[in-house]
């Protein structure tokens, strides 16, 4: 089973926005907790539906990252602005990207690319710099005082990437480190620094026992499917570096597999990313299996 509706999935728990670039809230009677931010485009719909789904609440609000990828982080800024006292948290790692000019423009102009698509140019949604209010480790726990939240450290998609479990209702917030669901169902690897670290994690992942998990694209896996959305993974995984490998051998040019696996998935078969973002992820992968990280 999957929800690609965005509203409510259970009790205090909502998918904000759409199943392709989703935010999820948590509301509790002591703690309101936003898992990502999404892109900057989307930010005035993320915090119309906050707003609503909030109503009148006046607890402590977190907004919780799983990495820092353009993506995930796009409407930060914007939320920060515009919802009161919202404190910021993720893996300590995020702080450093968030200073690096490099880092910074890269998820500016992917951010940017979003709002050309999209049609939205509004300078108040912009993504800008800024700074982390908690920093994570892994290990932590969030009573949000109708259930608790614990931060999982994942890397392998990204070096900071975490994973969030609420305990109560058996939901696992997955970020890209069980990769990405494309419409047709099928699991798209995200190992963007580490295959290894990313079989690591899943592993890591499979030993929690999950209803639903919430992909940071392609909605929430519930029930069955989510019961086994960890063996998926790894199975696609595996498969995907294997294939690596071959053309590696084939080609002995990294370019060369990139643009053979270009074309057989995003031009033939056809993938939700945009395709920048895609085509500097896929280059990613490849090479840390070339590499053997």
């Amino acid at each position: 089973m999957q929800i690609t509706e965005p509203g409510r999935i259970i009790d205090n728990v909502y998918m904000i926005a759409n199943p392709f670039m989703p935010i999820y809230l948590l509301k509790g009677t002591k703690l309101n907790i936003i898992i990502d931010s999404g892109v900057s485009a989307l930010g005035s719909i993320y915090l119309e539906n906050i707003k609503t789904y909030l109503g009148s609440s006046n607890v402590k609000t977190y907004n919780l990252f799983t990495h820092s990828h353009y993506d995930h982080i796009g409407s930060a800024p914007y939320l920060k602005k515009h919802i009161p006292n919202l404190k910021t948290g993720g893996y300590y790692l995020i702080e450093q990207v968030l200073k690096s000019e490099n880092a910074v423009n890269l998820i500016t102009s992917l951010n940017k690319d979003m709002e050309t698509m999209l049609g939205v140019s509004f300078e108040d949604m912009s993504f800008k710099p800024f700074s982390l209010d908690i920093k994570l480790n892994g290990g932590e726990v969030f009573d949000t005082g109708n259930d608790t939240l614990e931060a999982i450290y994942t890397p392998g998609h990204t070096r900071d990437s975490m994973c969030y479990y609420l305990r109560g209702s058996k939901i696992m917030f997955t970020g890209e480190e069980a990769g990405v669901l494309e419409p047709t169902g099928k699991i798209l690897p995200e190992f963007l620094t580490s295959y290894k670290l990313y079989i690591q994690s899943l592993n890591k992942l499979k030993q929690y026992s999950v209803d639903y998990i919430a992909v940071a694209h392609g909605g929430v896996i519930a029930r069955e499917q989510a019961r086994h959305f960890f063996d998926d993974s790894l199975k696609e995984t595996h498969n995907f570096i294997g294939r690596i490998k071959r053309y590696y051998n084939e080609y002995k040019s990294i370019d060369a597999v990139v643009e053979r696996i270009h074309k057989e998935d995003y031009i033939s078969s056809g993938i939700s990313q945009p395709e920048r973002a895609y085509f500097i992820n896929l280059q990613a992968k490849v090479k840390a299996v070339v590499e053997n990280k």
